[in-house]
């Protein structure tokens, strides 16, 4: 396994406590000779105060100790009992003095022979009301699966046309980006480097967590091969849902493959808000009614109809989780043909085909009222 650290997610609870994402940290065998090796743990360049070791296999994690009760009333010293986590307690967040947004993860670890090994990863802190896109990253931002691995390595721009300026833009009108990834934790570092160097024209990817799987190159290559990704995007998707009070942080996701509609449906996105990208650029919606469209017309015509800009929310004395969770849109959204048409925030289905037909006899007499009104006008 090589080395590697995956994101962590941190949310803000409605009371001030903190919850967050498990901690993967994983050092290749040639960085840790012995396991026990003691880790260097700091936020923003200043060490923390909570105790990491590596284990055999390379993974590091917290250590807690427990005092083992005492069979007799002797004065030997208490047996100490060390239990190893890949989780912090809500004081223990705390005492990370995070900012919102990211902040740097910085773990190392020094041997004789090998010298000191530093992995980094981005710690970030969202609060409980925020709202996510989620992004699958080969196929979706690159133009295939394999070829984006490949052109990266060597140089070759790759992506998809207008996705730096779609995701900018959805991020400006309010929203987190969550990218996601099968990944293995080896080629997490890589991974956030390639996000972070994609330009076109003016505008580059949005920064935001990215998720990849903790399992090695091997374990990721066999689930991909069996067309089984999802076996992982499920459970991490899952554990990022369950930091928040209410379960439906998730507005929208972007993927290319039936695996990621099964991902996102089953974490409770609606299949009108899970969008579908094939290699040549064609975005469509899960819910089959026939929408087309491409990255940059999603970016530049319909933006702010599909991704309307959310109100900054104020925490009042009573707080309605429900209500708090729901995506509130400006009042000019609110009144807008789309929205009219828009699927409510939590329904989640398809739109049969007498949906349709009744959809499009409602267009039809809106557009003829619309006919009349210009004809009258003049």
């Amino acid at each position: 396994m090589f080395s590697g650290a995956i994101d962590v997610i941190v949310i803000e609870q409605p009371d001030g406590t903190l919850k967050s994402t498990t901690w993967h940290i994983a050092f290749s065998a040639a960085a840790v000779v012995s396991s026990r090796k003691e880790v260097e743990f700091k936020i923003n360049g200043e060490v923390v105060q909570i105790r990491m070791l590596v284990e055999s296999n390379g993974i590091a994690k917290f250590v807690k100790e427990e005092l083992l009760e005492q069979l007799s009333t002797s004065s030997a010293i208490p047996e100490v009992k060390l239990i190893t986590t890949q989780r912090l307690e809500s004081d223990q967040l705390i005492g990370l003095n995070l900012r919102h947004g990211r902040n740097e993860a910085t773990f190392s670890v020094t041997t004789t022979f090998q010298g000191t090994t530093k992995i980094t990863c981005g710690v970030y802190l969202f609060k409980w009301s925020d709202n996510f896109v989620v992004s699958d990253i080969d196929g979706t931002i690159t133009r295939s699966d394999l070829k984006g691995h490949v052109y990266y390595a060597v140089g070759v721009k790759w992506e998809h046309n207008g996705i730096a300026e779609l995701y900018s833009r959805i991020k400006s009108n309010g929203y987190q980006i969550l990218y996601l990834s099968s990944r293995p934790i080896g080629q997490s570092i890589s991974t956030k480097n390639y996000l972070n160097k994609i330009i076109q024209g003016n505008s580059t990817l949005p920064d935001g967590p990215t998720l990849v799987s903790p399992s090695s190159v091997v374990e990721a290559v066999k689930r991909e091969l069996s067309g089984n990704p999802d076996a992982f995007k499920i459970p991490c998707l899952s554990d990022v849902k369950e930091l928040f009070p209410t379960k439906q942080p998730f507005y929208a996701g972007f993927g290319n493959r039936e695996t990621d509609v099964r991902s996102y449906k089953a974490v409770g996105i609606p299949l009108s808000r899970i969008y579908i990208v094939d290699s040549y650029g064609t975005v469509t919606r899960a819910d089959s009614i026939g929408f087309m469209t491409r990255y940059d017309l999603l970016a530049t015509e319909f933006l702010d109809q599909i991704f309307p800009p959310l109100k900054r929310k104020r925490v009042p004395s009573k707080v309605n989780l429900e209500e708090m969770m729901t995506p509130e849109f400006t009042k000019a959204e609110k009144f807008s043909q789309y929205t009219y048409w828009r699927t409510s925030p939590g329904e989640v289905g398809s739109i049969d085909d007498n949906d349709l037909a009744s959809y499009e006899f409602h267009r039809s007499k809106l557009k003829s009222k619309n006919i009349k009104r210009r004809a009258l006008s003049f």
